[in-house]
Order: C-alpha cells, then sequence, then structure tokens
C-alpha cells in the first residue's frame, strides 16, 4: 500500500515539474492580458461624464455587480500569477527559466541568471500589494475566513489596494514576462487584447437609447 501511495506521489510530482518554460511564460502571458483587461474594464466603469452615467442608471445592479465582479477577476488573476503553489506561476517561470537556460537562443545562461535575480529584486519591491492582494483571495474571494467578521477594520486595512498599485503590479510583471520572452523567442509580445475596450461602445449606446427615450418621453 505504501509502495502504491509513494508511487502516485511522484506520478504527481513529475507531472507538475514536467511543465516547460514555454508553457508556463505562454500561461502567464494569457493571464496578464485577460487580469488586464478586466481591471481596464473596472476602470472604465468608473467613468463619471454624462454619457457614462445615463448609462449606468439604466441598470445600475447590473453595472454595480459587473464592476464587482471585474474587480475580483482582476485581483484572483494576480492571485493565481504570484501563488507559489501553482505549476505555472512567475515562481515557476523563474525555476523552469534557470533549469532550460541551456535552450534560450537570445541569452546566454548568465542573462538568464540575471533575469531571474532581477526579476526577484522587481517582486520584493511589490510585496506589499501581493500581500493585500493575498488577504482578499484567502479570507473572502476564494475562501470565507473568520478574520474578516471578527476584525472587519483589520481586514480592510490589510487587504487595502489601489489604482496605482494595480497599475504598476500589471506593468511591473508585463515587464517581467516580455524580459524573458526576449531571451527564449527573440521578441516581446503587446499584453493587451486588442478588443479590450469594447465596452465603451456599449455604454455609449446604452447612453444615446436613454436619451432617446427620455426626449420622446417628454416631447409626450
Amino acid at each position: 500500500m505504501l509502495i502504491c501511495v509513494m508511487s502516485t506521489m511522484e506520478t504527481k510530482m513529475s507531472k507538475r515539474s514536467s511543465v516547460k518554460f514555454q508553457q508556463i511564460l505562454t500561461w502567464l502571458m494569457t493571464e496578464v492580458m485577460f487580469g488586464k483587461t478586466h481591471y481596464g474594464i473596472v476602470r472604465g466603469l468608473g467613468r463619471r461624464d454624462r454619457e457614462a452615467l445615463a448609462a449606468f442608471r439604466t441598470a445600475p445592479r447590473f453595472f454595480d455587480m459587473t464592476l464587482d465582479a471585474h474587480a475580483d477577476s482582476a485581483q484572483m488573476t494576480v492571485a493565481r500569477i504570484y501563488d507559489r503553489t501553482s505549476a505555472a506561476s512567475i515562481h515557476k517561470l523563474f525555476s523552469s527559466a534557470l533549469r532550460e537556460a541551456g535552450t534560450f537562443r537570445h541569452g546566454t545562461v548568465t542573462d538568464v541568471q540575471k533575469a531571474v535575480q532581477e526579476s526577484k529584486a522587481i517582486i520584493k519591491a511589490i510585496e506589499p500589494t501581493l500581500a493585500a492582494i493575498r488577504t482578499r483571495r484567502n479570507q473572502t474571494m476564494a475562501h470565507l475566513d473568520a478574520r474578516p467578521f471578527a476584525d472587519p477594520a483589520g481586514y480592510v486595512s490589510a487587504g487595502m489596494v489601489s489604482y496605482r498599485q494595480l497599475d504598476e503590479l500589471f506593468e511591473r510583471t508585463s515587464e517581467i514576462l516580455n524580459r524573458f520572452s526576449l531571451l527564449y523567442r527573440g521578441a516581446t509580445v503587446p499584453l493587451l487584447l486588442e478588443d479590450a475596450k469594447d465596452y465603451e461602445r456599449a455604454i455609449d449606446l446604452l447612453a444615446a437609447a436613454a436619451s432617446k427615450f427620455s426626449q420622446a418621453a417628454g416631447s409626450t
């Protein structure tokens, strides 16, 4: 029985360690693109110009809940990228880069080692933001912990994240990933979805329809 258990554990560990650098890099770049899009929608739904407010008034509950959902999704994306237990985290990217450094066609082993060390220094600098997001993920978003109930003020303080901090976090993460992309592929990738702002058209259409309806109602 013990042999079977050990064999199963070895198989799981082998599968986890078999994830290659290129797979991890591609996965993380995709995560950043979608995370940035979620975050961009949050900022877009924070518009307070006349057209946006007219659109939001057509379905306030929908827009409030949509904003909250995208905010949670943006933060959960960050939590996955930096989760040390994940098979495809940024930390696994570093270890796989060091392990496969000899396969990089546009950089030497020394270049890869330097990129890892300097990237770790960048992550250390943004650790306060990552710690706040971990608090939110572990205590309310992915799990429900007793601490927010026992000490709500402490939870709010420990989980406080500003727009500026999220901006910086996504930008630093993008820079790290593209540095490794340059060393491995010889090219960087714009980590943005082309249609990331198509929600603006929906807002404008709703605003125009609301204005037309208001004018029609006023003329009757």
